[in-house]
């Protein structure tokens, strides 16, 4: 009633997920030749590209296209971009040559609402939902339905509402009838219809729109609103709409909508829902865990979950590839109770999901479906990783470290890093046994301001093992270092001193300039230094009997960093006639927040 939907709408093609999504980017699904090596993306265009099903099995089942695609043209006219996704089989981007790798590339849907709610929204953006939220059978609806229902709402209560039109449509249709048959039957034809609904200030309100559409409509209604020349032939064809008469632009703005989340049924409450199981999802970070998600024969693997209810169940196993184990608590923790099992693996490829029951004789797995988490692989070797200079100032070296070991002592055929989706080879620091392990090492000090990604790649010659990278290294203008609490403890008359390190290549004046303990705020005041080769600032005072913790957090005109990066403190000073200074310094990480080596 209140926006647009269309009663003509139909898939690009009668196929599969993936031919549909790369259709969205493309406003065409490529040519097909079939290859069985190599499995890379590549300057070949027969060459398969990585891929997993909705169940998180691995496929080699698609080329990596050589085709012009949106997001080329919109970067390459200013214009910028993002595409989330779990990656796999809905990761378009992936299977296409100029985009494969990109940054812009985010292999986690949930980063749209933080990107909106940061200010960092793209231009464009391309959203899949995960694939426990995606309307397949036989997974809760409600769970899709919420997961769209809080980016709409997140747009909605931003400053992008006034300048944002939502497309909500599915890439499959609904079943196997439909009373309106594509309007052309063939191999070259569109496929089923599937619904669509257009969601704006400007949308018409309760408009049914005739038009014929498709998903090159998508690109057709971005290529008009930029000015920008059609990708290939279905973009530019007089029948596919450019879905502009969803939208009267003469109207007034229509104002935002209350969106509330549909509740779920009792027995689904059992278990938290999940975010993204990837390989940096740290114990407790979501509903169902495996840290980490890649290692070798002697890496301990923790299979975690969080059990909400109140009581103790009967039952909380895990299930490892069809074989069960039962799970240890661990404790309390945010939404519940933390239940975990650890184990080392053979090499190969795993699967997990969680049964737990409850008193009252309850019982449901997790996922909801039954379709296992993907995870972990295990390799026969092992690579603990690591990066030197996480959070760093500009022209700053990087160093990105492997630890190779082979309990076969095989030397790597492969060792790279790859940083923004471009590989450098790492070089040995020197050694032959790789048993004990041999360091390989890369450096580089040309990265830009902002957050990079990356990941090791290494091949023992059984096959590739991609490790996975963080969210780092993060280039800023300012940084703050040796941040410290003298004495470490005392007791309430005791005058405690913290400091730290603040540095700005521009030589700014810190705008701000702040000492956290406790969540209680004191400003800091400068002491010597130039800022650009790093000026200490420190604030004294007494602090009350108790264990404490603190932080640090500097802004200038743009920007603002904090020391360590939250949610995190570091531990210290301890108050009391019984205080000890052991553990005072180290960083405190909130549940689901630290950094886990493969060890």
């Amino acid at each position: 009633q209140q926006f647009g939907l269309s009663d003509n709408f139909f898939t690009s093609m009668a196929s599969s997920s993936t031919p549909n999504h790369i259709a969205m980017v493309t406003a065409q699904s490529g040519g097909i030749d079939t290859t069985s090596t190599p499995k890379s993306c590549n300057s070949t265009q027969n060459t398969l590209a990585y891929s997993k099903d909705e169940q998180d099995n691995h496929l080699w089942t698609f080329p990596c296209y050589n085709v012009n695609s949106l997001p080329q043209i919109l970067q390459n006219n200013g214009v910028s971009w993002k595409y989330y996704s779990t990656g796999g089989n809905w990761d378009a981007p992936g299977f296409i040559q100029n985009l494969s790798g990109s940054a812009n590339d985010i292999q986690n849907p949930n980063q749209f609402n933080t990107d909106v709610q940061s200010g960092k929204l793209a231009d464009v953006s391309w959203v899949t939902p995960p694939p426990g939220q995606s309307d397949h059978p036989a997974q809760l609806l409600q769970l899709g339905q919420n997961f769209v229902t809080k980016i709409v709402t997140n747009i909605m209560n931003s400053s992008y509402w006034s300048n944002t039109a939502i497309f909500l449509t599915w890439d499959d249709w609904g079943g196997w009838y439909d009373h309106v048959p594509p309007p052309q039957t063939d191999a070259f034809g569109l496929g089923p219809r599937t619904p669509l609904i257009v969601i704006s200030p400007y949308a018409k309100p309760g408009y049914i729109s005739h038009a014929q559409g498709e998903f090159a409509s998508f690109d057709k209604f971005v290529e008009e609103n930029w000015n920008l020349p059609n990708l290939g032939q279905r973009d530019a064809l007089a029948q596919t709409s450019d879905l502009m008469d969803f939208f009267d632009f003469q109207q007034a703005p229509q104002l935002p909508l209350i969106l509330n989340p549909l509740p779920l049924p009792p027995a689904y409450s059992i278990l938290k829902q999940p975010s993204m199981p990837n390989s940096s999802q740290q114990v407790g970070s979501g509903g169902g865990a495996i840290v980490p998600s890649i290692g070798g024969t002697s890496t301990v693997f923790k299979f975690s979950v969080v059990y909400t209810p109140q009581q103790t169940p009967t039952v909380a196993n895990v299930t490892i590839n069809s074989a069960t184990f039962p799970m240890v608590r661990i404790g309390k923790t945010k939404g519940g109770y933390l239940y975990q099992y650890s184990t080392k693996l053979k090499a190969g490829t795993y699967g997990f999901l969680f049964t737990f029951s409850n008193p009252a004789g309850g019982t449901v797995n997790f996922p909801v479906n039954s379709v296992p988490f993907f995870g972990p692989e295990v390799h026969p070797f092992v690579l603990n990783r690591s990066i030197v200079n996480e959070v760093t100032l500009p022209g700053t070296t990087v160093t990105f470290v492997g630890k190779y070991k082979s309990p076969t002592n095989t030397q790597p055929t492969r060792t790279v890093i790859e940083v923004d989706g471009l590989p450098y080879t790492m070089i040995s620091t020197g050694g032959t046994d790789y048993i004990k392990g041999v360091t390989y090492k890369y450096s580089m000090n040309n990265l830009s301001i902002g957050k990079h990604y990356y990941r090791f790649s290494f091949d023992d010659g059984s096959g590739v093992a991609n490790y996975q990278g963080d969210e780092h290294p993060q280039i800023n203008p300012m940084s703050l270092t040796n941040s410290s609490v003298s004495p470490a403890s005392g007791n309430s008359s005791t005058v405690f001193t913290f400091q730290t390190t603040y540095t700005e290549v521009a030589n700014k004046t810190p705008a701000q300039a702040l000492l956290y303990v406790d969540n209680t705020a004191y400003p800091m005041s400068y002491l010597s230094g130039s800022y650009n080769s790093g000026a200490v600032f420190q604030v004294s005072t007494t602090l009350p009997t108790g264990n404490h913790s603190f932080s640090f957090v500097f802004s200038d005109a743009n920007s603002s960093w904090a020391d360590p990066l939250g949610p995190a403190t570091y531990a210290g000073p301890n108050v009391g006639a019984n205080a000890s200074p052991e553990g005072v310094g180290t960083v405190i990480y909130t549940l689901g927040t630290g950094n886990e080596d493969d060890n």
